[in-house]
Order: structure tokens, then sequence, then C-alpha cells
């Protein structure tokens, strides 16, 4: 039994994800997309006083505005943030390279998500043209995902059939598998895959495709899961 609940501010949104693990009540709590989650454990006694204490705090943090909101499949120890471009500029990334290549993989997972009606933008009516330029080809993924998210991707910037599918094949890594598998070819890397619309139109009929499966498997029924 798993419960989260998020509470927007000004600029940033905090959650509290509780989830019952026998006698065990397991707290989680931050802000979506900082560092510095605290993570807590509580020894209950039983299942049973686990759940009423999970239900007791429930009440405490909605009278503070809390939200309660779906969770799906996303683990307690998921924070949110799919990936962020600067993760990417250490490590394994060519010196070599502007670092706006860190932001191109993204990029070209964005602009489906964009395309597919994935993205959540609540009205906003600058990101609502921003969109429209990628839906336009006038700008590229990256870009959006530079200048208009500042190269971070959180749950909170998709609705919930893209969160879906974002955290089990995106957070999981199979993107990034399938895009070196398709992309890289004889390049160093695959931060060296251009953000162009010819490797895009490439690396489209693959999410398509795995979407087109994820869904199928998600609609089978339970006796034919085996």
């Amino acid at each position: 039994m798993t419960i989260r609940l998020e509470k927007k501010n000004s600029i940033s949104t905090d959650f509290v994800q509780m989830e019952i693990d026998g006698h065990l009540l397991k707290i989680q709590s931050g802000k979506i997309g900082k560092s510095g989650i605290c993570d807590s454990t509580k020894h209950c006694g039983t299942h049973e006083k686990a759940i009423n204490e999970l239900n007791k705090l429930k009440q405490e943090f909605i009278v503070k505005k809390y939200i309660e909101i779906e969770t799906q499949k996303r683990p307690i120890d998921f924070n949110g943030v799919y990936d962020k471009a600067k993760w990417h500029f250490g490590g394994e990334f060519p010196k070599e390279l502007n670092n706006s290549q860190g932001y191109v993989h993204t990029g070209f997972y964005l602009t489906w998500i964009i395309e597919k009606g994935f993205f959540k933008y609540e009205n906003n009516e600058l990101l609502i043209e921003e969109i429209e330029k990628v839906k336009n080809r006038e700008i590229t993924g990256a870009e959006f995902f530079k200048k208009n998210l500042d190269g971070v991707l959180i749950d909170e910037d998709l609705n919930e059939k893209g969160n879906e599918f974002t955290f089990e094949y995106y957070e999981k890594g199979e993107f990034l598998e399938d895009y070196s598998e398709k992309l890289v070819k004889d390049l160093p890397t695959l931060y060296h895959i251009k953000d162009n619309w010819e490797n895009y139109d490439e690396m489209k009929p693959i999410l398509q495709k795995r979407f087109k499966n994820w869904e199928k498997s998600k609609n089978r029924k339970w006796w034919k899961l085996s």
C-alpha cells in the first residue's frame, strides 16, 4: 500500500510518500526535482497499526493542503526526476564536445512525448507556443528541453499515461539502450549523435513500437501473462 501527497508552492512542489511493508511504515519526503530527500522507517508493531498510522499521517498532510495523487507503479525511492542534462556533463562526457550535446538524447524523447500529447503544460501560453514550435520543427526537442525546462525532465511535466510509460521505458534505461543501438553506429559515443530531424525520424519508429508493445502488455488479461 502506497500513498503519495503533493503540495505546489510558488516555485516548487513538496511531496511525501508513504509505503507499508508488513509492520513497517516507510516515509519519504522532499521537493520534486531537488536533492536532500528525507527517508525514515517507523516500526508500528503490526500491519494493522501501520495502516492506522499511515491514515493518521495522511489526514495531517491533507490539513496542510497536500493533495493525494496517483502513484501507479513508481516506487517510493523514485524522486520524480527522469533526467538532468547536467548529469551527463561529467564522467564519460567527451571534453571536446559542447555541453549542448548533453541535451540531445532527452530532447529526442521529449519531442516524441510532445507529439503524443503526453506533455503537460496546463494552459501556459508560453509553453504552448514553444510546443507548437517543436511540432512544426522550428526548434528541436533538445532546444525546448534546454530553454524551457532548464535541462530537467520530471514527472510533473507529463500526464499520467506519459509518466506510466516513461517510468517503465525511460527511467529503467531501455530508451538509452535503443538510442545507442540505433544511432551511435560508428560514432565514438552516444553524445556525438547530432541533434537533427533525420536522427529523430530514425528513432521515432522505435519509440512508437515500444509504446505499442507496452500498451498491449498493460492491457493483457492476467491469465495471458504466464
